[in-house]
């Protein structure tokens, strides 16, 4: 069955003498990593409520149903805004290649990341990364906009830099561990940086929080913003650090029913506390903040539900 045929069927449920008929809807993420976490976590939360029964459609990657949900194919999506504006204006990584049909949702929680450097390198700060290993990756990948922002940041180009090229994150990963890089991005205070941490000890870098240095790294990271953290937060920030931030965001197609959008963020709403008891990720998520402004149109359901809500910036 073609996963456009999942718009309009309906899922019965029995309980004793009574059926009541709930929607059902897909979810596009990713089979691993935190992307595939957080929406399992979002889809069972949204099930749970009742009106809609939501089941994620796991692919390799985030690239491969953004087209999906844009074509009607999928009803929903998530990732993270860098790669959402890139997709909706056919810009960046998407160059070429408009999804004008997509709209947003909701905007979930801040995704945290950084460098980290060993605890004993020389390397305290993103200009003392010049002639260092660092980790490349292919242009217009994501990992490819995140470096390159964050080099930005500093002023810096990856000319400056010994460069090792990496397929993927688990590779970039794996290539810290061995030594064979002097750097890696992680996801702030995640499993892996709490493993490196215990087994050789790790510090973050720090990013420069002036109007200028946020405004070259929205050359390739638009609508990022950057957060400090402070000392002892998580294993390696012994001292107040400025990390990088960009929100996750949960968007469908623009042809998915009102009643549709209205019922899951509905639902986000009433399950806020059990999204928050998901796991790491979704630290920072809170439910008036779901409509918050990042650029890209909301959908006309989400609408409705923030204004009854009276939680939308007009």
């Amino acid at each position: 069955m073609k996963m456009k045929h999942l718009m309009g069927l309906t899922l019965s449920l029995t309980l004793g003498a009574t059926a009541v008929a709930a929607e059902l809807a897909a979810l596009g993420s990713t089979a691993r990593g935190g992307t595939s976490q957080i929406g399992r976590t979002l889809a069972a939360a949204i099930s749970e409520v009742g009106d809609m029964q939501m089941r994620p459609q796991e692919l390799a990657n985030t690239a491969d149903y953004i087209p999906l949900v844009n074509a009607g194919e999928i009803e929903f999506g998530i990732a993270n805004v860098v790669q959402l504006t890139y997709a909706v204006n056919g810009t960046g990584m998407s160059e070429g290649r408009p999804n004008e049909n997509l709209q947003m949702v909701a905007t979930l929680m801040p995704f945290r990341s950084a460098y980290i450097v060993r605890k004993d390198s020389d390397i305290k700060s993103l200009e003392d990364l010049k002639g260092k290993r660092v980790p490349v990756f292919a242009d217009r990948a994501l990992g490819d906009y995140v470096t390159r922002g964050y080099f930005a940041n500093a002023d810096m180009s990856l000319d400056e830099v010994d460069g090792v090229a990496v397929p993927n994150f688990p590779r970039m990963w794996s290539s810290f561990a061995e030594g064979s890089a002097d750097v890696a991005i992680v996801v702030v205070g995640a499993g892996n940086s709490r493993e490196y941490d215990a087994s050789f000890g790790i510090r973050y870098l720090s990013f420069d929080d002036s109007p200028e240095a946020l405004e070259r790294m929205r050359t390739y990271l638009p609508q990022n913003y950057l957060q400090e953290m402070p000392a002892g937060s998580v294993p390696g920030i012994d001292a107040p650090t400025n990390v990088n931030v960009f929100d996750y965001t949960f968007f469908a197609g623009a042809d998915v029913s009102e009643e549709m959008v209205y019922n899951a963020v509905k639902a986000l709403w009433e399950k806020e506390a059990d999204l928050l008891a998901g796991g790491p990720f979704w630290n920072g998520f809170a439910k008036e903040a779901m409509g918050k402004q990042v650029g890209l149109t909301y959908h006309p359901g989400a609408i409705k539900f923030y204004k009854e809500m009276g939680v939308w910036a007009e």
